[in-house]
């Protein structure tokens, strides 16, 4: 376990419908902007915890679209199936190419502290058999990581559910000799909700704005057209 790495979740803003449940309060355009904004900040702020960093997308065409967004980063596309599937499988190719402990992230939460996947970091490669996950306020996860490949770890599990966490948490306590770091709790950026509170929270914390430049920037040139 010598080269760690991270993947990063995304669809590809543009050639994918992104941040739909914020609409209508945005525009098509400006989800896609958003969903720009999320996915450049989630990189950048993972530059410093891990030098392998590896994007898996879809659409399998949007590759040439998102490198052009995040420049030269290890690209795979996302197999077919339920996100527990592409999971799995994404997991699975990062170990399949040499990495190791392998943790996973999405894009809804560019002010997400680097020091949580650093934790969760420190954690697998201190366990053989180490399980890190972040949950999310919504009741899904922000990450996951393993030392290891584990299987079953998303059998059965309701996606986009209050019950998203709760359920991979008691598959992962099924599995023998696990040791699981559960991260602090943070917050997913879906609903306009979410978006106000990205808004709060970008307002009043520097160090929220310095994790999230581009969202920022962003929110100040547009926040008059949505509030």
């Amino acid at each position: 376990m010598t080269q760690p790495a991270i993947i990063v979740m995304t669809k590809v803003p543009g050639s994918a419908g992104v941040k739909t449940r914020l609409r209508p309060l945005l525009s098509e355009v400006q989800c896609t902007e958003l969903a720009r904004c999320f996915l450049t900040d989630t990189v950048t702020n993972l530059a410093p915890v891990f030098e392998h960093r590896i994007i898996a997308f879809t659409p399998e065409n949007g590759r040439s679209a998102i490198e052009t967004l995040v420049g030269g980063h290890i690209y795979i596309p996302q197999r077919v199936g339920t996100l527990g599937e592409r999971l799995d499988a994404a997991i699975a190719e990062a170990f399949e190419m040499g990495f190791g402990p392998v943790i996973v992230i999405g894009t809804d939460s560019p002010t997400l502290p680097p020091e949580y996947s650093a934790q969760a970091l420190d954690h697998l490669q201190s366990h053989e058999d180490g399980v890190a996950i972040g949950p999310a306020d919504d009741g899904g996860f922000y990450l996951i990581g393993v030392s290891r490949l584990h299987k079953g770890m998303f059998d059965g599990v309701t996606w986009s559910s209050d019950k998203t966490c709760e359920q991979t948490v008691a598959n992962i306590e099924n599995i023998a000799d696990v040791d699981l770091l559960v991260l602090p709790r943070w917050y997913d950026v879906d609903e306009p909700d979410d978006l106000a509170r990205l808004i709060a929270e970008i307002d009043l914390d520097e160090t929220a704005r310095d994790r999230a430049r581009a969202t920022s920037r962003w929110i100040t040139e547009n926040q008059k057209t949505f509030v």
